[in-house]
Order: C-alpha cells, then structure tokens, then sequence
C-alpha cells in the first residue's frame, strides 16, 4: 500500500471515530507513518481528503455488496437475506459513524456537498438496479422505490432501537412483492 492509500485509510479510520471537523492533518499523518508535507502531496485538506474518504467507504460497502451479488447468483431468497444481512451489519458497525460524515458533508463547500450528494445517490441507484436486475431479471423505477425504502426503514428501526424483522421474513416478504407472486 502506498502514501496515498496510507492517508485515505488513517483519514477513514479518524473520520468515523471523531468527524472530519474534530480531525487534523497532524493526526492524519501520525496515524499514517507520514510526513504533514507528504499528505499536502496528495490532498488539500478542506475538499480533497473529505471527497476521496467518502468514495473510498462507498468503494469498501460496493465491493462487500458485489461478493454477495457473485456468491448467491440463481438464488433469490438467499440473495436478498445476504443483502438485508449486510445492511444489518452495515449499520450495528457504522450507523453513529454514518450520521458523522453525513453531518459533515453536510457542512462541507456546497460543491463538494453537491458532488459527493450525487455520486452517493448515483451510486446506490446503480446498486440496487444492479441487484433488483440480478433478482428478477429486470429493474425500474417502482422496484428501486421499493427495495430502498425498505432498506431505509430497516436502518431507521435499527438506529432507533426499534424491533428490525429477521432478514429470513423480509426477504420472504420483499421478494414475493417484487416478483409480483402471492405468498
């Protein structure tokens, strides 16, 4: 791994725990191993490393989430259990983490704001059509609606320590309503 990869993951790392406005450069370079003019190398403080720590997160989720799109491939039930399964995990591991950057971001240049609000947005969409798609064959709008609002409502309940469904049931659920079957 090089200084590059080094900063963006002590940056994660710090981000998740304390906020991006609670974090210094200083810190950033000592939990790297790195020099403070190595890290203005690669980034500039206020846009750069906020950006690139977002995409690298959505980059680490992304890639969990195409595992389970390429090990559950021709099983719907199971697919959608592992994808409710992650989400689970998702949240028990980031939830309080996630609230920060998102509060960041939120305080962050509009432009960045924007960028990053898009990209996020862009993301999941293609997500969730990629695997509504890898479920059924097919994917619009209605099935996106449906599947992300479920997985909102998942994360709410979790967040809130509301009683969250087994992903055994909401699976069962979720698949019969988009495949358009009666259970």
């Amino acid at each position: 791994m090089g200084k590059r990869e080094d900063i963006l993951n002590s940056a994660l790392k710090l981000f998740l725990e304390k906020g991006f406005s609670a974090t210094s450069v200083e810190e950033i370079t000592r939990l790297a191993g790195i020099s403070k003019g190595s890290f203005f190398t690669y980034f500039s403080y206020n846009d750069g490393i906020l950006s690139e720590v977002v995409r690298l997160f959505l980059k680490e989720v992304s890639e969990q989430f195409s595992d389970i799109l390429e090990n559950k491939k021709g099983k719907p039930l199971e697919l959608l259990e592992a994808f409710f399964e992650l989400n689970l995990n998702l949240a028990k591991d980031y939830a309080s983490n996630i609230f920060t950057i998102v509060r960041e971001v939120s305080f962050a240049p509009i432009q960045t704001r924007e960028r990053l609000t898009l990209s996020f947005s862009k993301m999941i969409e293609e997500k969730l059509r990629e695997f509504i798609t890898t479920l059924k064959g097919s994917c619009d709008e209605s099935d996106i609606i449906i599947l992300l609002g479920t997985v909102i409502n998942f994360w709410v309940r979790f967040i809130f320590n509301e009683k969250v469904p087994a992903t055994q049931e909401l699976s069962k659920r979720v698949w019969f309503g988009l495949s358009n079957r009666i259970v």
